[in-house]
């Protein structure tokens, strides 16, 4: 699809399980399930999706979050029913005239393994960045929570990635909102992690948001319906109901990062003139 100058499309980096009380917290097995089948091991099926958006007369090649990358085996990936098959980001750059040398600039909403895990690869030599003519955007808050991580955060991180991202000179460090390129600001959240950011790309009349872990899937759009990793789950619901607010007075799309069925939607007021799920849109 096209938001104003931008060019976007998303990819599916790879498919994986994690536990279904863990993403949808306190709500009941019973209404999950009906969006979420889970299997013997109570695990639901999620992607790790990434988005690119290309600005040609700009010169601007964006890739929003990395996946979880090439490097699973063993038991992490059998733990979390890790299908990397679908190709994930490369066909789709291709099919774009590009490759990940072309990329100009890599947004990471966090740095946890499902969306930062693909900063690098291995190559010839060894560990190599993965984008690697491209500037990583991070926020500092994130950045420092990823080097100085409690008991609970500790497994998400994998520091021999920010190591390598960190000595070279592609590194930029946000401190809150902010203007990174043209069209495009990055929106602060709180509620799931520190330095959670959210890109949005606008176009006339219209914006669409990617909603990172804020909005993981299309069932997550119920404000109460927040996942047990959120840290501040209260502060999860009411950023939750400022980005749908937007999203429905702007005609905005909302994009989601997990959702394996439903790459993102639009959204209609219902009866008591409060944002509710209207269509899918396909990106």
């Amino acid at each position: 699809m096209r938001v104003g100058r931008y060019e976007i499309a998303t990819a599916v980096d790879a498919l994986f399980s994690v536990d279904g009380g863990a993403m949808f917290g306190v709500v009941p097995r019973p209404a999950w399930e009906r969006e979420f089948p889970p299997d013997a091991r109570n695990r639901v099926r999620l992607a790790a999706r990434c988005l690119v958006a290309v600005d040609r007369a700009g010169g601007h090649v964006v890739v929003v979050g990395t996946g979880l990358g090439e490097r699973w085996e063993g038991l992490p990936a059998e733990r979390l029913a890790l299908d990397r098959t679908g190709g994930g980001i490369d066909p789709l750059l291709a099919r774009m005239g590009l490759r990940r040398e072309d990329v100009t600039d890599v947004i990471l909403t966090h740095l946890h393994t499902d969306h930062a895990g693909g900063i690098a690869r291995a190559g010839a030599g060894g560990l190599e960045l993965a984008f690697p003519r491209a500037r990583h955007h991070v926020q500092r808050r994130a950045w420092h929570l990823a080097h100085g991580p409690s008991e609970k955060d500790r497994p998400l991180f994998r520091l021999e990635d920010f190591d390598l991202l960190g000595r070279s000179n592609l590194l930029h460090l946000v401190d809150g909102d902010a203007a990174l390129l043209p069209d495009v600001e990055l929106v602060a959240s709180e509620g799931h992690t520190a330095g959670l950011q959210l890109p949005r790309f606008h176009g006339e009349g219209t914006h669409l948001t990617w909603c990172g872990d804020l909005i993981p899937t299309h069932a997550h759009l119920k404000p109460g319906w927040v996942a047990a990793f959120d840290v501040l789950p209260v502060t999860t619901i009411e950023e939750k109901k400022v980005l749908l607010a937007e999203a429905l007075e702007d005609d905005g799309v909302l994009a989601f990062e997990h959702d394996p069925s439903m790459p993102a939607c639009r959204l209609r007021e219902d009866e008591d003139g409060q944002p509710a799920f209207r269509e899918a849109v396909e990106i």
